[in-house]
């Protein structure tokens, strides 16, 4: 049975790798946070770039460029959500315990965050916060990897963006 990193890479067309250039206790370091193995594999097959045309993903692994292009959106998802908790007191944010951690963007400005509700990086969901309004949360049950597979494969507005999906593809950068 296939893995759902190689399901989303077939459901894209991408049949890429990544040859890090940087191991993942120096990405933790530098973040300071743990982060899920299903993310880092994930990782390990794709590299920075845009998925579906909707969202984009900084690999911090696959170089030292990439890691601070990582870090920068990191920095400045965390400040975004910390101006919108000053308007709504849903989450925490990171590094406060239980704070939600940013591992990805849409094109139009909204994030994707880790809600690390346990120790185990491994059980963190995924939790989704729109630009359009930064008050509105969307909670799933779901994994980081189960939620990019849910992305390329969704028919209509039925995935976390709300988006309808039509371009289903990967493009690297």
């Amino acid at each position: 049975m296939n893995s759902v990193v190689d399901r989303i890479a077939t459901a894209v067309g991408w049949a890429g790798s990544v040859p890090p250039e940087l191991d993942w206790d120096t990405v933790e370091r530098r973040l300071e946070t743990v982060l899920p193995s299903d993310y880092k594999q994930f990782m390990s097959r794709f590299r920075s770039g845009v998925l579906c045309d909707a969202v984009r993903i900084y690999n911090p692994v696959q170089s030292d460029e990439h890691l601070a292009n990582f870090v920068e959106e990191f920095d400045l998802k965390l400040e975004v959500a910390r101006l919108s908790r000053e308007e709504c007191d849903l989450y925490e944010v990171f590094p406060e315990p239980g704070g939600v951690i940013p591992f990805a963007s849409d094109l139009a400005g909204g994030s994707l965050f880790w809600l690390p509700r346990t120790s185990d990086p491994d059980e963190w969901h995924v939790v989704y916060q729109s630009r359009d309004s930064p008050e509105d949360w969307t909670t799933t049950e779901l994994s980081m990897t189960a939620v990019m597979l849910e992305l390329v494969t969704s028919q209509g507005t039925d995935n976390i963006l709300g988006w309808e999906i039509t371009e289903r593809s990967f493009v690297p950068f």
